[in-house]
């Protein structure tokens, strides 16, 4: 009994040390302000900026979920996402993630996430690469794990860089891409020494990371967007249960056993044809 009154004094403590963990990059208040809605299981200011990254990508944009949402057993909290996500969006347009991760057994370790991202990039057909070239954005907590122990494939990937060079190793090698990945993680010690891990989803620095890389500008960083829109990816558009990747491009199932439905209905613009994937994996576990 001492020691289970002694776990539970220290879940209280980490828990506490949560809610107090101060913000950086310019972002007020603590985690406390992102507690999820008890009803939908979602943060509005997480899912308001996860819509931005997607209204920043373009309309050429295919969204993957890689997150246990995909499952079937977890469909209605899938609906309630894209609903929340339309509600954010520039007009309101109707939000349907574009496609999915292989089903496997990812829902437990970094090795099993990372293998199942690689394995989506290396279905794809290569029909459907640019010749141009794709950028690629991967949001993920990775089981609010630190980077330092991830391990996929007998290959000790060890950091984020590591990573990435991982994900690239599943990417036709003569194809010109770029790839980041943003670790929505945080970490510290507590004032008694514990060590806390959480997945931190959106706070205002990773958004800062995304938005960079898609070419969106920064307040705090005091970077301004880019003036030239870059490239973005191929719009997606249903056909019959399919998802239709670009002019000549093979048609992809959007999901197991489901159908697809539209991220966007804009023609493609004709100025280029590359891709930017912005991942999401479920941001408050």
């Amino acid at each position: 009994p001492r020691e289970a009154n002694g776990q539970k004094h220290d879940t209280v403590d980490r828990l506490m040390s949560v809610i107090d963990r101060e913000l950086g990059h310019g972002e007020n208040g603590t985690y406390a302000k992102f507690v999820s809605d008890a009803t939908s299981d979602l943060s509005d200011i997480f899912v308001s900026r996860l819509a931005s990254l997607i209204a920043m990508a373009g309309t050429r944009c295919l969204t993957v979920l890689t997150s246990t949402w995909r499952h079937p057993d977890q469909r209605h909290r899938l609906k309630r996402l894209e609903d929340a996500l339309s509600k954010h969006l520039p007009e309101h347009a109707p939000f349907a993630f574009g496609a999915f991760t292989p089903p496997g057994d990812d829902s437990s370790h970094p090795r099993g996430r990372l293998r199942a991202i690689g394995d989506f990039l290396a279905g794809l057909s290569s029909k459907c690469y640019p010749p141009t070239g794709m950028r690629i954005l991967v949001l993920d907590d990775f089981f609010a794990t630190a980077a330092s122990t991830w391990l996929v494939d007998d290959l000790d990937a060890g950091s984020i860089e590591g990573a990435e060079e991982y994900l690239r190793s599943r990417l036709p090698q003569s194809k010109d891409f770029a790839l980041k990945i943003v670790h929505t993680y945080d970490s510290w010690l507590t004032p008694n020494g514990l060590s806390v891990e959480v997945g931190a989803g959106l706070t205002m620095e990773h958004y800062c990371h995304a938005a960079e890389f898609l070419g969106g500008g920064c307040s705090f960083c005091e970077r301004p967007p880019e003036e030239v829109p870059q490239k973005r990816s191929v719009a997606t558009k249903a056909k019959k249960g399919k998802v239709r990747f670009a002019k000549n491009c093979e048609e992809t199932p959007s999901a197991p056993g489901g159908k697809a439905k539209a991220t966007a209905q804009a023609k493609p613009r004709e100025r280029g044809r590359s891709y930017s994937l912005p991942w999401f994996a479920k941001i408050v576990n």
